[in-house]
């Protein structure tokens, strides 16, 4: 007897293909998944060093010249100012050229000025006194022991008016004239003690002091 097969086949189909459907959707999923994986990173350029511009040299700044202070020039006066020694005169024998004269005060020149009237009027003692008050009030002032001495000389106080025309040079300092003059009354004064020589040596640095000056 011959027995027929069970008909299976279409229930065999309608399996494989939801199969197949299924094994397609995996693969096409996994196929759209993205790539988690980290990327490499692109090297980052290196930046080109930029030259530098050499530094300017700096530029020397003129300094102020310092000069030394000169002396004093006397207006009109163009020879040149020497410091004059202690005694007056220089290493060759002669005096520096004469400075400018601080002005005495008022009352010393009234003084003087009496001193002088009383010479004319005969009054040497009151002359001398007058001085004397004046050498009170300006005892630096040269030309009022000059004046002293003159008076002395005149009453014949040869040793006395050495002595004060001695101090007046001291103090005359740079004024050859009065130097000059100063030197002649020691040579009198010398020669009323005797002492021709010395009254000589002292008129020959009179004449040193004022070369064109006669007497």
């Amino acid at each position: 007897m011959h027995l027929e097969e069970p008909f299976v086949r279409p229930r065999d189909r309608s399996i494989r293909y939801p199969a197949a459907l299924l094994v397609v959707l995996i693969l096409s999923g996994c196929a759209a998944v993205p790539d988690m994986r980290p990327q490499p990173r692109a090297p980052v350029p290196t930046p080109t060093p930029v030259p530098q511009e050499p530094a300017p040299a700096p530029v020397p700044v003129p300094q102020p010249e310092v000069r030394a202070p000169q002396a004093p020039v006397i207006a009109g006066d163009t020879r040149p100012q020497r410091q004059a020694p202690p005694n007056g005169t220089d290493t060759m024998g002669q005096a520096p050229p004469a400075a400018a004269r601080v002005p005495p005060p008022p009352a010393v020149v009234a003084l003087a000025g009496d001193a002088d009237r009383h010479m004319a009027d005969g009054q040497p003692e009151r002359a001398a006194a007058a001085l004397e008050r004046a050498l009170r009030i300006a005892p630096d002032d040269a030309r009022l022991w000059h004046q002293l001495a003159m008076v002395r000389l005149h009453q014949g106080a040869a040793g006395e008016a050495e002595s004060l025309a001695a101090k007046s040079n001291s103090l005359a300092r740079s004024d050859r004239a009065l130097q000059s003059d100063n030197w002649r009354i020691i040579a009198q004064a010398r020669r009323l003690r005797g002492d021709e020589r010395g009254a000589l040596e002292a008129l020959e640095r009179a004449r040193a002091l004022q070369p064109g000056r006669t007497g």
